[in-house]
């Protein structure tokens, strides 16, 4: 039995989806631990930046996290948006 070319072309996008879907799990999962491990509790502050935090190259959001205190990033995170 052979598959259509539409199927298959179908079935490929759904499997991309799902793989860039995890992905963005992924990073936003690591932004979350990482505020967790700097600030102790991620509560509703911080949680609404996560998004925001995603948008930031890698490298400039860890050091973000790390150097900067709570009321700082929560600053510098809203001043950009």
């Amino acid at each position: 039995m052979e598959l259509s070319p539409l199927y298959l072309e179908r079935l490929e996008n759904a499997r991309q989806q799902g793989f860039q879907q995890g992905i963005v799990q992924g990073k936003r999962l690591m932004v979350e631990k990482m505020l967790q491990g700097k600030f102790g509790e991620v509560d509703a502050e911080l949680f609404a930046i996560i998004d925001a935090l995603l948008l930031i190259p890698p490298l400039e959001m860890g050091q973000l996290i790390l150097q900067l205190s709570r009321e700082e990033l929560l600053a510098r995170v809203r001043n950009e948006n």
